[in-house]
């Protein structure tokens, strides 16, 4: 599959979920309620779209998603796409315009890893479509991710997701004191202001991150010059199929290494 493929499957996923939303008063209704998330009515359009896409071009994949879970799309799958259909649902949900599509591919169809991702799409509710092909840089609607921050900032603004959980690392409240803390509300998109350079970093310490979530971004991160570990300061070389991280994403080295330091997970 070329990029451009997947772009334009991201595409007719974001503008079926668009249209469903505007169509349907009834689109957040839960479906299915599990003990880490949630499935909607919106979800499932997503994914069918997803279905629809790959079958109208004659694709056959195997497709790990947040709402379907591990799934063949066709008889003989040919590549794997790590999917969530809407990142961010909870946004959408509260008409939040701050949700997307996410998309990860590799050639692998058995047993794969982070390092295995070879191209990322994500397109955002509002038009916007990142992309990354490994080894080959990041972009933002067709112009390479430069990374020039915007706008005057007197510290670093980090997204941190810390809520929800029984447990917060004793350095992080020390540490927010030397940050503008925002929590955005879609793990993957925040991954993408780090990459093109409106946010400085992004920390979530709740264990509660799968692959599904970070797939995508992580790619376009790591391809725009950033870095993505454990709050150990480890890389993430896990299955795609994981669940459970807690992770720190970067585009500079010093400030990754205070938020390690002081997080002394």
């Amino acid at each position: 599959m070329e990029i451009e493929t997947l772009i334009e499957i991201g595409v007719e996923m974001r503008d079926v979920i668009s249209s469903f939303i505007e169509k349907n008063e009834d689109y957040g209704e839960m479906l299915v309620q599990r003990p880490k998330d949630i499935t909607r009515k919106m979800d499932m359009a997503a994914e069918n779209a997803l279905d629809n896409a790959l079958v109208a071009r004659g694709l056959c994949a195997r497709i790990i998603s947040e709402e379907l879970g591990d799934r063949i799309v066709g008889k003989h799958p040919d590549f794997m796409l790590v999917v969530d259909p809407i990142d961010g649902s909870t946004n959408a949900t509260c008409g939040i315009p701050f949700f997307c599509t996410s998309l990860a591919y590799t050639d692998k169809t058995e047993i794969a890893t982070f390092d295995d991702i070879s191209m990322a799409v994500i397109c955002d509710i509002q038009g916007n479509t990142y992309c990354a092909e490994k080894g080959k840089g990041a972009y933002l609607n067709e112009k390479q991710l430069a990374g020039k921050k915007r706008g005057t900032r007197p510290k670093p603004v980090v997204s941190v997701y810390s809520y929800g959980v029984p447990h917060v690392p004793a350095g992080l409240i020390e540490l927010e004191r030397s940050i503008i803390v925002r929590a955005l509300g879609s793990i993957a998109l925040d991954m993408c202001f780090v990459a093109d350079g409106t946010l400085d970093g992004l920390i979530d310490t709740r264990g509660l991150v799968s692959g599904y979530d970070i797939m995508a971004s992580a790619l376009i991160l790591k391809e725009s010059g950033g870095t993505l570990t454990d709050l150990k300061g480890n890389n993430l070389t896990n299955n795609v199929q994981v669940t459970g991280l807690s992770i720190a994403g970067t585009k500079n080295s010093e400030l990754h290494e205070k938020i390690i330091r002081m997080l002394d997970v």
